[in-house]
């Protein structure tokens, strides 16, 4: 893979996607080949809708959200670690690589941290 391999990070609605927008704002850049996806938690997404972006070719799906006790939702974080683990064992038996798919955290306005974390995302999918 490279860096024109289609990544898909979904964000939350708080601070993932506010790192995505202080990176903007800093323009801190990453690979065009990058599409965030902001959702309302991470808590609501499904393991349908992650291996629904690997259908549409996407080579790595990479979850950003609020740290563990930050969630603006309570149960965010807990049912995102669920959704992944759920998540991963069906992309394992569809041939994915467990690095494909991945969750992390993002402290709020932090557009460094998001840069490097899809960054890094990148590099691992890359075998670096």
């Amino acid at each position: 893979m490279n860096d024109r391999a289609r990544v898909v990070v979904f964000t939350c609605n708080w601070s993932g996607y506010s790192g995505l927008e202080a990176a903007g704002g800093a323009r801190l850049g990453f690979p065009a080949s990058v599409f965030p996806l902001r959702v309302t938690c991470l808590g609501r997404l499904s393991s349908g809708v992650i291996l629904k972006a690997f259908e549409k070719g996407a080579a790595g799906v990479l979850l950003l959200g609020c740290p563990p006790g930050e969630c603006h939702y309570q149960f965010g974080n807990h049912r995102a670690e669920e959704v992944l683990a759920e998540a991963r064992q069906l992309a394992g038996l569809l041939g994915y690589r467990r690095e494909q798919l991945k969750l992390d955290w993002v402290d709020a306005g932090d557009g460094e941290a998001f840069v490097t974390k899809v960054r890094d995302f990148i590099a691992g999918l890359n075998g670096k």
